[in-house]
């Protein structure tokens, strides 16, 4: 059988869940419908879940989840159940007629926090599976620094590693698939992981493997992957573009790969800096989370003496991700020509006011 569950055939409108298994918060929480955010019980120490809910992007409205005031242990059971529970209420309770209000966080709005949370509870309890929602425990509050998935990392198995590979703009033909397929099968047991990011990892390579697989072809200077890109080119995430999406005004992923190589070229950062691409304003591409967002949008340039009509962008600065999550909710600029002449050098002056970039000797 693969036709899925029939009882959650027929929602309001899409409905997403990230779980993150650690503080990095990897899965992004704070931009999905239901966020679940690993935390300890202050009491008893079991480990559990602190839930954030209604985060969302679209063309109406972008909005960070909140949170919900509940936890919920880390078992299958409860995990299982207390999304079950939300999802019946917004089933049956959330918009139908305004598909642009057909998400969660209207339906935590129209509620109220605490009201919804109490609406939760009752739900978890009627199923009588023993499952119990307590309040929200203590976040941690020590200095804490997010890793890089990028480049070769221990792991904590002895001998063991991972090795991050960037893909530029999450895009590869299928030659190359087949390349990095082959690559899993002889340095990873023919696994292969997917980041949030769009690049991939491959886990538990053995420690005296690794400068053998860096050598690999698929990963030399002759390829568009490598497992140590630079701070810029590593970092850029873009959506599907105009090529093959009706929605997108720009193309996004061709020019997302080629401007960051001009970037790299250009300046020098000494931090990994996220530049995210979308098509569109209903931002697929997750704009508002980057350090610099570029959205596709209308802008005109002179040529021949008369103002013409352009591909262009919005561009949107101050995203953050992790704990410390923040959605950079409004662009800095507008109206900006997609053009090289033009793009180039409003991205650098961003980069050198914002991020301290210097130029390169």
């Amino acid at each position: 059988e693969t036709r899925g569950n029939p009882q959650w055939a027929n929602l309001p409108r899409k409905f997403n869940i990230a779980i993150s298994g650690s503080r990095d918060d990897f899965a992004h929480t704070h931009i999905n419908d239901v966020g679940m955010q690993p935390c300890a019980h202050a009491e008893t120490g079991e480990m559990g879940f602190n839930i954030v809910l209604g985060g969302f992007m679209s063309i109406k409205r972008v909005a960070e989840s909140v949170d919900s005031g509940m936890w919920i242990p880390a078992d299958r059971e409860s995990v299982v159940t207390f999304c079950e529970a939300i999802l019946r209420i917004f089933r049956d309770e959330s918009e139908r007629k305004n598909r642009q209000a057909a998400r969660l966080m209207f339906l935590v709005e129209k509620y109220g926090v605490e009201e919804f949370k109490a609406a939760v509870i009752k739900e978890v309890e009627s199923y009588g599976r023993g499952v119990k929602v307590q309040d929200q425990q203590p976040r941690e509050t020590d200095v804490f620094e997010r890793r890089e998935l990028l480049g070769v990392h221990p792991q904590k198995q002895e001998g063991k590693v991972r090795v991050g590979v960037h893909v530029p703009a999450g895009r590869l033909s299928q030659t190359e698939c087949r390349d990095l397929a082959d690559l899993a099968d002889k340095y990873s047991a023919g696994e292969i992981r997917m980041t949030v990011e769009q690049n991939l990892i491959f886990p538990n390579v053995d420690e005296g493997k690794v400068k053998e697989m860096l050598a690999e072809p698929v990963l030399g200077k002759g390829s568009r992957m490598s497992a140590s890109p630079g701070f810029i080119e590593g970092n850029v995430v873009s959506c599907t573009g105009a090529q093959f999406c009706g929605l997108a005004l720009i193309e996004t992923k061709g020019n997302a790969e080629a401007l960051s190589k001009k970037l790299e070229d250009l300046v020098t950062v000494d931090r990994p800096i996220r530049i995210h691409w979308t098509g569109c304003p209903n931002s697929c591409g997750q704009v508002q989370v980057a350090d610099i967002g570029i959205m596709g949008g209308p802008a005109r340039k002179e040529i021949d003496g008369k103002k013409m009509a352009v591909p262009g962008c919005k561009i949107f600065v101050g995203g953050r991700i992790g704990e410390d999550a923040h959605l950079a909710m409004e662009p800095i600029a507008s109206g900006i020509p997609l053009d090289e002449e033009d793009l180039i050098p409003t991205l650098v002056d961003i980069l050198k006011k914002e991020f301290g970039a210097v130029d390169k000797n």
